[in-house]
């Protein structure tokens, strides 16, 4: 038996008698019992444990009667005492008499649930020895355990939330093992659900759609359980990304609500188009997905539920160049979503203004504070990418501050910025508007949103307004919210009409919205002969994931290999299965007229630098439309290797644009499908077009201010600065 040292020892008169007048009792009636139960609960009150458990043991041992009975007697009585110590507070007590009463009844769930409660409360560290004994004792039953739900919510709660990712094995046991048995499932489904959330914020996608299962076994048609398992399918990717249709179709099935109905038609996109599935179910569900978004605009619905909505309308940009239509759609969505944010959190959002009018230091007075939020300070584009502007940052004249809403994960990236940036790097697993409160707290006067549409937090984060002056850079797009100030562009990929479908106000940069010093390039692990291609072979080259590639500019591509002689089509789609990608595109080419002879699919690379190696094999890349190359497009032009892209009217479309207007080339750049398919005959049967562009991308490394980040770095800190004299008046 344990026992902990009694610092809150309660005086002996608090209803009980005094320990000399249940001594004279026994004396005075040696057959009650009773007596020796309260006697020997005085002494352990007192401290006294070994003369309570000898004043206990006593009437068995002398009267050998009623054993059971009165072995019954005295654990009621011990029961109310140790309920009466945890209502006042005195936790180690009650502790000790809870030990007592498990040596009576080790099998009493409730009591055991109990110690390991104040186990937790008082950092006792038979906690795992508690919950081993509880499942043990569980595992042998044969009929159903009957214990008390809500004790166990509380003590499960107490388990998990502190670090839902990280809880011990046994913990997990226990759910596992008491969690089947609940009769009422409705307390313990959100415990379960914010433990599949936890784990998928960390990257842990197989115990997030592990716990997330575990909950929709209490509640089959629990539409929340289900959302929560579909997201990490697909960020899984492969094979998974197809399981997850059917979950997504399950959950259209039962879904009843508009918004439903949307989040469940862009699950099924996501998925659609990543896997390459079938083109014209694609088409119907982005309809469907399209009209339900208008229509909820239209409707200016108030529905807390708005709230799931903030990121979506990422497909609006992989399926259709439609900028003056879909933006609007956009813009209104977030206007009524910014609108249920800002009504469920007023007071935060008044101590965030109050901040505001109160200081508005002048650049003489001290460094402006740049707030950078992002998922992606990681291994991942956007975390590559925004390391050039972070790293090369005047700290004299800046004091950078970074919130990652991903949770610590090992990887290189994260670690190097963790590294850069130390104390102002922030990780801690905050509620958005926890993190909103820690950026208003660090007095940010810009704040940057990194991921836009591709991230749930940044757009809660942003709605709420926690600086002075937002803004957005990289992501996706833009996203809508008139809280965001500026959308960060240059000259080229944006029109200058623009401005008329976008609530922020476009910032465009002298030169690039985008800067950096260039590529590690590692060896390359295929070759011409490995893919069975001739010296003489033309190689054109198509790296995107599966939710860029369309059968429109599938054909157009299709058409430039039938004309080019000799010509080769390599393909590979991140997060694809390349059979999937293969079973998509073969029929497209067939129609076209195209030997599938000609035609390679690769899997994807298992690294960055492999990847960028292999593109080397290349001569020709040919880009997708309407959602063009991005980071794909800036590896192809350090390689050296032309490029053909069809610019468009949005964002999405103009990426390779102007990357390749500031490297200084044009050859390659359509503005029609006709073009598009010109550029391509002709890259791939002009040599020496080809050698001349890729002279041109090698001098660009010395020359271009896309492949200088330091230069990139100081036109951002110029904007910045300019921003902060507009909004301060100084």
């Amino acid at each position: 038996m344990m026992t902990i040292n009694l610092d809150n020892k309660i005086s002996s008169t608090q209803k009980l008698l005094s320990i000399q007048q249940y001594e004279q009792n026994i004396v005075e009636n040696t057959r009650e019992v009773s007596n020796y139960w309260y006697l020997g609960l005085a002494f352990l009150l007192e401290g006294r444990e070994e003369e309570a458990q000898i004043t206990w043991m006593a009437p068995f041992l002398e009267f050998e009667e009623e054993s059971e009975q009165w072995l019954q007697q005295l654990t009621e009585i011990l029961l109310n005492a140790a309920q009466q110590q945890e209502a006042n507070s005195n936790y180690q007590l009650a502790w000790v008499v809870r030990q007592h009463i498990k040596e009576f009844f080790p099998d009493d769930i409730n009591n055991i649930l109990k110690i390991i409660e104040l186990d937790i409360d008082l950092n006792i560290h038979a906690l795992e020895n508690n919950i081993n004994q509880l499942i043990e004792i569980i595992s042998q039953l044969t009929e159903v355990p009957i214990f008390d739900e809500n004790l166990l919510t509380t003590v499960l709660e107490k388990l998990v939330y502190p670090d839902p990712v990280n809880t011990p094995p046994f913990v997990n046991q226990l759910v596992e093992t008491l969690v089947p048995h609940l009769e009422n499932s409705e307390t313990i489904i959100p415990l379960l659900i914010g433990k599949a959330d936890a784990y998928y914020r960390c990257s842990n996608y197989y115990m997030s759609i592990y716990f997330a299962e575990f909950a929709l076994r209490l509640e089959p048609n629990n539409l929340d359980c289900i959302i929560k398992i579909i997201p990490p399918l697909q960020r899984l990717g492969l094979d998974y990304i197809k399981k997850s249709i059917d979950w997504v179709k399950k959950y259209l099935t039962l879904a009843q609500e508009p918004i439903e109905q949307i989040i469940g038609s862009h699950y099924l996109l996501e998925a659609f188009l990543t896997s390459c599935e079938s083109w014209e179910e694609s088409v119907r569900a982005y309809q469907k997905h399209k009209s339900c978004l208008s229509n909820l605009v239209i409707s200016k619905s108030d529905n807390e539920t708005l709230v799931r909505m903030l990121p979506v309308g990422s497909f609006l940009l992989y399926m259709e160049d439609n900028p003056s239509e879909n933006r609007l759609i956009r813009n209104g969505l977030a206007a009524l979503c910014q609108q249920v944010v800002q009504k469920s959190f007023p007071e935060n959002i008044n101590t965030y203004k109050q901040r505001f009018n109160s200081t508005r230091p002048s650049l003489k007075e001290r460094p402006l504070r740049i707030g950078y939020l992002s998922e992606c300070f990681r291994t991942h584009s956007v975390g590559f990418l925004a390391w050039w502007l972070l790293k090369y940052h005047n700290r004299q004249q800046f004091d950078i501050y970074l919130y990652s809403l991903k949770e610590n994960i090992y990887d290189p990236q994260q670690q190097a910025y963790k590294n850069e940036f130390s104390d102002r790097f922030h990780q801690e697993c905050f509620s958005m508007v926890a993190m909103a409160d820690k950026i208003n707290q660090d007095e940010i006067d810009i704040l940057v949103d990194l991921d836009s549409l591709t991230s749930y937090g940044n757009c809660a984060i942003l709605a709420l307004k926690p600086a002075p002056i937002q803004v957005s850079w990289l992501g996706y797009d833009a996203t809508g919210f008139s809280t965001v100030d500026y959308f960060i562009a240059d000259n080229y990929v944006l029109p200058e009409s623009a401005q008329d479908y976008y609530t922020e106000k476009i910032w465009r940069l002298p030169q690039n919205y985008i800067g950096i010093d260039g590529f590690s390039v590692g060896t390359p692990t295929i070759s011409r002969e490995s893919l069975d291609i001739s010296n003489d072979g033309i190689i054109y080259f198509s790296s995107q994931t599966g939710l860029k590639r369309n059968p429109h500019n599938i054909r157009l591509q299709m058409q430039i290999i039938k004309q080019v002689p000799n010509s080769y089509f390599l393909l590979k789609s991140h997060r694809s299965n390349h059979q999937d990608l293969q079973d998509f595109i073969a029929p497209i080419a067939e129609a076209e007229g195209v030997d599938l002879e000609c035609l390679r699919f690769l899997p994807s690379a298992p690294t960055d630098m492999e990847h960028r190696a292999n593109l080397a094999i290349a001569d020709v890349v040919l880009d997708t439309y309407p959602y063009n190359g991005a980071t794909t497009t800036l590896e192809t032009l350090w390689m050296g290797i032309p490029l053909v892209t069809r610019v468009g009217e949005q964002f999405a479309a103009r990426n390779s644009y102007t990357m390749m207007m500031n490297v200084g080339v044009t050859e390659g750049i359509a503005w029609s499908d006709e073009e598009y398919v010109e550029w391509g005959v002709r890259l791939g049967k002009d040599a020496a077009l080809r050698q001349q562009i890729a002279w041109k991308l090698r001098q660009s490394r010395q020359t271009s201010p896309l492949w200088n980040g330091k230069k990139f770095a100081r036109e951002m800190e110029n904007a910045y600065q300019q921003m902060w004299q507009n909004y301060s008046g100084s």
